[in-house]
């Protein structure tokens, strides 16, 4: 009977589960229908939707069309949002797909954001609420009383496309822009964070907008080594949020190893985006394809437009410059070496692009050799420079309209310009037509039927009907560039200094901006960049961006961003993209990573204090306020760089002998480990998870899922786990099972955006918190120069409760401050120099270093204080005037790109009044007499004593420095100091490692060093590269912290993350690419 009732009850089991599971399936099946209907009536192809009432989850998970979107569900009740963020949870699908709870009222957006918005009832959210956060062209899908509406937010007028490297066919690199201004607030943050080096090739070569969408060539390659061949794409980007829609492999490009500075200037022209398509030459001298801009499908290939060289496309026609038999870019490769000049006859076709048929072609001879980057296109007329002169060609049928006259140069000028600029015109030496491969020394833009001709040292302003000359005026080329011209307003801007606007027609000066020379930091050249504008202001390049205003007085110098070498920024869609970089410059404040930026915003930042603190099941549960011991062991590893030093070493031995005690899969990015009270934490960094694992034998003890990404591991404190969130929020769990003691909301306001292809907030705060003296201090923000600020709390860690508050925020220079001062504070040192600014300025700048700002990073003490970067805080939360020697990154303490300018120090972070930039320096040791006076390297470990680190110089050198105990108290000295006669190194010992180090560990009496192998300058195999690409082994060494002789050596089945080891209780615990957890011990 007992059998019989058994097999009964084991029926009915299986009976009640698969109906359930039918049940599951039938509606599953039901939401995906629903979402695929939504999704073809609406449109939708890629960006961000979010669904307003998430209720379970289900629908929400069903609205995810494809890899080019994201899904951001909201829902008032906080159990429902557990309940879908559990279910997004069991499919793996966290990251792609977030809930979080709001207010049913405000949507926590900033504006122009969403693509789709879809609510079955939107309850009290208002409409006009919903179209604040659509991007222009965006849809909301909304039900009222059980009917759907469709509604589409219109493209705004004052807003405007860049479809060509310099704005339009015309060459006149003037947007008409009307909103697009200054930058103070985030719209999006994009990969990657680095360009790849510095002195070679611009890892990005342009950057156009049409459509609402953004596209760019970039190179994915690694920064860590130039070894490394490019791996070119092109990639398609929603213009408002930034997320990724399409990437499209490019077969091979310009010569990833060129010099820097060196152009070639062709590579910006070879991209342009119109009416719905994008061309581009999808390799090394292949021809022009045109591809559909949502899919990145290819639509056609103009095949005679083989070896292309650049391309504009006017009035439906594609004009391209082609080269024979390669193009001039290709001329730069090393196998093109030993040519005193570079020859090859260019070309330009005319093609229909609808079509693809060939309209006309023009070949150059030996007296008229086509001019790079004068190619124009306007009003039914072609226009280039042809040797020297101007040639003007019907569009249609190439029919030749007019030339100017050879020696033109010599024509008097008209009678409206001064007597003193024709002076000047007639000094003007007439140059030589010779330039190098991949140069231009002329630009060439047409406006208003005016013809704008800038070549040797002249300006011609000349008519577009017939090419006489109308005026001319003395003019000068950019650093390393032609001349830029802006024609906005009627008025011609002329750079470098843009001091005058003349009258298009006549020439005539009709404004003056002397003021421009106030706002303009001294020293240092100017960015190898050309300009850009708009219709109210230039955006200077000299040291970040310095916005000219044309109509008011609203003059900006933001040198705490910056564009791309050789390509700079672009103003389109009402915002400012500045492009990655590789700059070393004011590694104090200066963002990193792909950003578009916004002007100033309709609303205040404001904090909104209500319901900031969320009290959790377990607060309710706690009978005391009491965090139990909240003193760790020296052996354990309770926060990241086992403390608030983040020394990266411990007291704590290991065995010589090492074996594989457990392995355990997590995610995809995993964290630095940390390890406490028998327990192991680790932070799933995309997929938005805290994990905790027993220390013993690694088996699963539970998992808490937050609102955003945890880039870094908790802090375990006592019986709490402390951590932040980049969905703005600071989270205390209960160690012992995982269980939700409060949440606070460290953002000012609950506003999102999205940063690297996920949703986050305007204001994130780092998973690591530090807790000094039993307070917990969290920031939230990007940089202090952003939204307000960066915002600094110190919490109580059982309750949340606030105990101090900073907002952390950094005044904007003005053109009027710093105009007058001491004789003494203009200074001329090497390529930097000082002025009045430089020391009454809020930005406190001087050509390479900028002491009035500051980004985020994971927060550091000297056991006293509390540092952000170089900005020093006392427990209260107040800044000080001096600083004090700490750990901190010329980037992030969290960037593990391996940038050549990047660099981890123990210092005070003084910077300031330095020759050069710091890393020409720290990378050429006793470069223009000075010298990196305090420890550094690619990343340290330190103790009382000593710093343990790795330097890059030719390969990889292992090295043991002198170190001074961390007191808070020592003299302040700046980083960077003059070498003196008797400077000797302070180096004890050093030695040349056969491996690629990406994290070390200080562990009693040994140095654990866990990276992969490296390559020399002669292997670029597959296998040699692996390491640099992600793939293939990981090494793990022992070493002698005396004398760094090796004690053991262990190959690990993938390499270790970044910064990814920690050691405690006589175990090694290593975080790796492959997203598994390895634990070693003597077993």
């Amino acid at each position: 009977m007992q059998i019989r009732r058994l097999i009964s009850i084991t029926f009915v089991s299986l009976l009640v589960t698969s109906c359930i599971s039918s049940m599951t399936m039938a509606e599953n099946s039901i939401q995906e229908k629903e979402a695929h209907k939504i999704l073809n009536t609406t449109g939708f192809k890629g960006g961000l939707i979010v669904h307003l009432g998430c209720g379970d989850g289900k629908l929400t998970v069903a609205l995810l069309a494809n890899d080019s979107c994201l899904v951001h569900g909201l829902g008032e009740d906080a159990r429902d949002v557990d309940q879908a963020r559990k279910y997004i949870e069991s499919l793996g699908l966290s990251g792609k797909i977030s809930v979080d709870s709001f207010d049913g009222q405000n949507l926590p957006y900033i504006d122009n954001l969403v693509n789709l918005v879809v609510a079955e009832d939107p309850g009290k959210v208002p409409l006009t609420e919903v179209m604040r956060v659509l991007v222009p062209k965006g849809v909301a899908y909304i039900g009222y009383g059980g009917k759907w509406k469709k509604i589409v937010k219109p493209w705004p007028a004052n807003i405007d496309e860049w479809t060509h490297f310099l704005h339009d066919a015309s060459g006149n690199a003037v947007s008409q822009d009307q909103i697009a201004g200054p930058p103070r607030r985030m719209q999006w943050l994009a990969a990657p964070q680095w360009c790849r080096n510095h002195h070679k090739l611009a890892s990005i070569s342009s950057v156009v907008s049409a459509k609402g969408k953004l596209f760019y060539i970039v190179d994915e390659a690694t920064a860590g080594t130039m070894l490394v061949p490019g791996r070119w794409l092109l990639v398609a980007r929603d213009a408002f949020n930034g997320i990724l829609l399409w990437k499209q492999p490019i077969s091979s490009w310009a010569w990833e190893r060129h010099g820097f500075r060196s152009g070639p200037v062709q590579l910006p022209r070879l991209l342009v985006a119109n009416e719905g398509r994008v061309y581009i030459p999808l390799g090394m001298n292949q021809a022009v394809s045109s591809l559909d801009m949502a899919t990145g499908n290819i639509i056609i290939t103009y095949e005679q437009t083989k070896c292309a060289e650049e391309i504009i496309l006017n009035d439906g026609v594609l004009l391209t410059v082609k080269g024979k038999p390669i193009a001039e870019q290709a001329g730069i490769h090393p196998n093109m070496r030993g040519r005193k000049f570079f020859t090859n006859t260019k070309s330009i076709v005319a093609i229909k692009a609808e079509t693809g048929d060939e309209l006309w072609t023009w070949i150059e001879n030996e007296s008229e050799l086509l001019m790079p980057l004068t190619l124009a296109a306007k009003g039914g007329r072609v226009l280039f420079q042809a040797g020297d002169e101007i040639k003007c060609m019907d569009l249609k049928n190439g029919k030749v309209l007019w030339c100017t006259p050879p020696g033109i140069q010599k024509k008097e000028a008209s009678r409206q310009v001064s007597e003193n600029d024709k002076k000047k015109s007639r000094k003007a030496k007439i140059k030589k037509w010779k330039r190098k491969v991949g140069w231009s020394t002329s630009t060439l833009v047409i406006d208003d039927e005016i013809v704008l001709w800038a070549n040797a040292g002249n300006l011609k302003a000349l008519s577009a009907r017939d090419g006489n000359q109308i005026w001319e005026c003395p003019c000068k080329e950019g650093f390393k560039s032609p001349t830029d011209i802006f024609i906005a307003n009627g008025l011609v801007w002329l750079g470098p200094d843009y001091n005058v606007g003349r009258n298009l027609r006549t020439g005539e000066v009709k404004r003056r901006l002397l003021e421009l020379d106030d706002l303009r930091t001294v020293g240092h050249h100017h960015r190898c960049y050309r300009e850009k504008a708009t219709n109210r202001y230039i955006i200077g390049g000299y040291r970040g961006m310095e916005f000219f205003d044309l109509v008011g007085n609203n003059h900006s110098r933001n040198n705490w961003v910056r564009g791309t070498c050789q390509y700079g920024i672009l103003p389109s869609n009402g915002l400012v993209y500045a492009p990655s970089h590789a700059c070393g410059c004011y590694m104090e404040a200066k963002l990193y990573g792909f950003w578009a930026l916004a002007s100033e915003g309709k609303h205040d930042i404001k904090i909104e204090r209500n319901l900031r603190l969320q009290k959790g099941p377990a607060y309710i549960e706690k009978s005391s306020q009491s965090t139990g011991s909240a003193i760790h062991t020296a052996q354990e590893w309770p926060t990241y760089r086992h403390d608030i030093l983040r020394s990266g070493s411990t007291p704590s031995t290991v065995p010589s002998s090492l074996q594989q005690t457990w392995r355990v899969k997590v995610a995809g990015d995993i964290s630095q480990p940390v390890v406490a009270e028998g327990t192991v934490l680790i932070s799933a960094i995309d997929e938005h998870r805290v994990v905790a694992l027993t220390a013993d034998d690694g088996s699963s003890r539970w998992t808490f899922t937050a609102g955003g990404r945890v880039d870094s591991p908790p802090t375990i404190y006592g019986d709490l786990v402390l951590f932040g969130s980049a969905n703005g929020y600071v989270y205390c769990l209960r160690l012992k099972d995982g269980k939700l003691i409060w949440r606070f909301r460290a953002s000012p306001r609950d506003l999102r955006t999205i940063a690297f292809d996920q949703v986050e907030s305007v204001w994130p705060v780092h998973g690591s918190v530090l807790v000094l003296n039993g307070i917990a201090y969290v920031t939230a923000g990007r940089s202090s120069y952003l939204d307000g600020g960066i915002f600094m709390y110190g919490l109580e860690p059982s309750t949340g409760k606030v105990l101090y508050e900073k907002c952390v925020s950094s005044e904007h220079p003005r053109a009027d401050e710093g105009k007058k001062g001491p004789a003494e504070m203009n200074a001329k040192l090497t390529q930097n120099a000082t002025d009045p600014k430089t020391f009454q300025a809020p930005d406190l700048s001087d050509a390479f270093s900028m002491k009035g700002g500051t980004t985020s990073d994971v927060l550091v003490s000297d056991g006293k204080s509390l540092f952000l970067r170089t900005f020093r805080f006392n427990k209260e939360c107040v800044q000080q005037e001096r600083s004090a020697r700490h750990l901190f990154s010329t980037s992030g303490l969290l960037d593990g790109n391996e940038n050549h300018r990047s660099h981890l120090l123990v210092g005070t972070g003084d910077f300031s009044r330095i020759p050069v930039a710091y890393s020409w320096i720290a990378n050429r040791g006793g470069a223009y007499k000075s010298h990196v006076a305090v420890p550094y390297g690619l990343t340290l470990a330190f103790d009382d004593d000593s710093v343990w680190g790795v330097r890059r110089l030719k390969g990889y050198t292992l090295f043991a420095d002198v170190h001074e105990s961390l007191t808070g108290d020592d003299d302040e000295r700046p980083d960077l100091r003059s070498l003196t006669q008797n400077f000797k190194s302070t180096w004890k010992w050093s030695k040349v490692v056969n491996m690629r180090p990406r994290a070390i560990v200080r562990a009693g009496n040994l140095l654990l060093l866990g990276g992969m192998s490296t390559l020399s300058e002669k292997e670029n195999s597959p296998e040699a590269l692996a390491g640099f690409e992600g793939r293939g082994t990981g090494q793990l060494w022992l070493m002698s912290t005396r004398d760094g002789a090796k004690v053991n050596e262990i190959t690990l089945e993938a390499p270790p993350t970044w910064d990814g080891m920690a050691v405690a209780n006589g175990r090694l615990y290593v975080s790796k690419v492959d997203g598994t957890l390895e634990c070693f011990s003597d077993k």
